[in-house]
This record gives structure tokens, C-alpha cells and sequence, in this order.
């Protein structure tokens, strides 16, 4: 949806928060005073924008819960195995996610975010309630497919679905930090300097 962001079945607040993005990337990108959460003020990118960057990730799982651990801001996701969602979680940027195992499939249902991330690099927003259903299965021992649901009745009129396709790999996770410090200073240094500068008057 990057060159097309509109297509989304947004609601009138949702098409509202997407015109006001000022994303670096997709068909509005801009290096003119970009007011994207992540590259502005290091805020973490939230559960499906996650899945965007090119950065790797490992999932390690235990009996009780799985872990996915992210290069990306050294973020780690806790999913509950088998029990029920908290019955009033507190909303946070990766919400209360509970998983099971139907047949080879990992099915993680999530809910209880807060509203303050992108879903993804473009600038689609989301509400409070939004509610996603991740299934991942592996496609052989090199790849895994994932399959993602977006509900979120207060930002789109209706449910989407996107799936991808990550590659193994050998690599250890590095060190991907994110520095508000040095966001402005690439800022300064780098785009600024791309941006035409006004005509005197």
C-alpha cells in the first residue's frame, strides 16, 4: 500500500490522520519536516510495522509463552500460550497477545494497543481498538509465510489481510538502536539538505 495508501478502507478519522502523515517513504514521502512517531522521536514502531523493517528478528519458544526478539530497538513481544486475553489490559504499543497452535500454524490474536504508532511506513493509523490475528506457519526450512489481519472498526470499515514471506537466515542479531540524538542530526546533515530551500523575499 506504500504507492497507493488510499486504497485502504479507512474511515473518514482514519483518511483525516493519513493525509496529515508526513512519512519518508511511499508515494507522500517527504524529507520536509516528517512528523513520523519513529524517525521523530524514537517512539517504538508498533506491533504490525514491526514486520517492515529490514532489520531480522528470532523467535524463541517455550512451553508457556513464545518470544519474538527484533534487531529493530531491541524489542521483545511476550505471547501467552493457551489462556485468555487479560480481562482489561492496559493499552500499550504491542498490545496483550495470547497464541495457539492450530496444526503447523502459530496463531496469535492481539488486542489492547494504544493508538499511537503507524501500522506501517506510509502512515496508516490505527485506534485503540484494534484487533490483529498473526498466523505463521513455516514453508520449508528456509522461509516462513505470515499472514496478518488488521480489524480496527474505528479506522477502517472493514478487515484487511496481508501476507509475507520471511527468509532464514544465519546472521546474529546486531545492535539496531534507535537515538533521538542522532535521528536529528541525520536530519540536520542529510535531509534537510534535500529539501529546496524558500525564495528569498
Amino acid at each position: 500500500m506504500g504507492l497507493q495508501p488510499d486504497r485502504l478502507p479507512m474511515t473518514p478519522w482514519a483518511r483525516e490522520k493519513l493525509n496529515a502523515a508526513r512519512p519518508a517513504f511511499g508515494a507522500k514521502e517527504t524529507f520536509d519536516n516528517p512528523n513520523d512517531p519513529v524517525e521523530r522521536y524514537c517512539d517504538p514502531p508498533g506491533l504490525t510495522r514491526l514486520y517492515n523493517f529490514p532489520w531480522q528478528f528470532t523467535i524463541v519458544q517455550t512451553p508457556a509463552s513464545v518470544y519474538f526478539l527484533f534487531e529493530y530497538f531491541h524489542v521483545w513481544r511476550t505471547v501467552a500460550m493457551n489462556r485468555p486475553h487479560s480481562k482489561d489490559p492496559d493499552p500499550t504499543w504491542l498490545g496483550d497477545s495470547v497464541g495457539h497452535y492450530e496444526s503447523d500454524t502459530l496463531v496469535i490474536d492481539t488486542i489492547g494497543f494504544n493508538d499511537k504508532s503507524w501500522l506501517d511506513q506510509v502512515g496508516h493509523p490505527h485506534s485503540d481498538v484494534l484487533h490483529t490475528v498473526e498466523r505463521l506457519r513455516r514453508l520449508g526450512p528456509e522461509a516462513l509465510q505470515l499472514e496478518l489481519t488488521v480489524e480496527d472498526p474505528k479506522a477502517y470499515t472493514k478487515s484487511f489481510t496481508a501476507k509475507r514471506i520471511f527468509k532464514s537466515s544465519t546472521a546474529p542479531l546486531g545492535e539496531t538502536m534507535c537515538s533521538v540524538t542522532e535521528q536529528e542530526d541525520f536530519q540536520k546533515k542529510i535531509m534537510d539538505r534535500t529539501v529546496p530551500s524558500a525564495p528569498a523575499k
